[in-house]
């Protein structure tokens, strides 16, 4: 059992290695969502995401972006589902002038398993719409949902949480990458409401002549299921 924390530990040293890096950010990234479904295998989902800078919580520029989300999916089998949605990000909402980007994606999301244990393999690409310019990204992320008590995750339970999405942002003029990974741990409630608690690690500007970049985030998400 202590093996599962063995994560949490490297994840909290990682910030202290990564204070000698001038590049880095420390974020606070609260979600809300709400999920529900049309019929058996079309699902709908609402959510808003913001980005607080830690470093800039006394000022204006502390949220750096605030961002609606609508997307749905659709299950052609108990094990693969194709997806889409459009997100609208406001950047720097309370600087004059603010930034904006609307975002059209499309997806899809496969299980696999090894023994008992379900990997979530989710593909997707994205066409962003900025004020500045336009990118599209294509993203791979792997995730798993480690339960702590017997086999399942049931109502009542809490769970670990292990993810890691690779992106690649390309334009006519650019061409980079970044890595997000994120463990943490999850509570599954009776009433389908979800809570996960989650530190990441975020590495940009790769494949690019900038200074690689460093974010570390504390993600707190709360999620309805009706």
């Amino acid at each position: 059992m202590i093996k599962k924390w063995y994560p949490f530990a490297i994840l909290l040293i990682l910030p202290s290695l990564a204070l000698a890096q001038s590049n880095t950010d420390f974020i606070w990234r609260p979600i809300v969502g709400y999920s529900w479904s049309g019929t058996d295998k079309l699902n709908y989902s609402i959510k808003l995401e913001m980005f607080n800078s830690v470093e800039d919580f006394d000022n204006r520029s502390a949220i750096q972006y605030i961002e609606p989300q609508f997307s749905a999916s659709y299950s052609i089998s108990p094990n693969i589902k194709l997806g889409g949605g459009f997100y609208s990000r406001w950047v720097d909402p309370l600087e004059p002038g603010y930034a904006y980007e609307q975002r059209l994606l499309q997806q899809i999301s496969v299980n696999s398993f090894i023994g008992n244990y379900r990997f979530t393999h989710r593909a997707r690409l994205e066409q962003r719409f900025r004020n500045t310019n336009y990118l599209n990204r294509f993203r791979y992320l792997i995730s798993h949902r480690l339960p702590l008590h017997g086999k399942t995750i049931d109502p009542g339970e809490n769970f670990l949480v292990f993810s890691n999405d690779a992106m690649l942002s390309f334009n006519r003029t650019i061409f980079s990458g970044e890595n997000r990974a994120e463990i943490g741990i999850g509570w599954l409630f009776q009433n389908q409401q979800q809570f996960e608690l989650t530190l990441g690690y975020r590495t940009k500007n790769i494949f690019t002549d900038s200074d690689i970049g460093h974010v570390f985030l504390l993600t707190t998400s709360f999620q309805v299921k009706n």
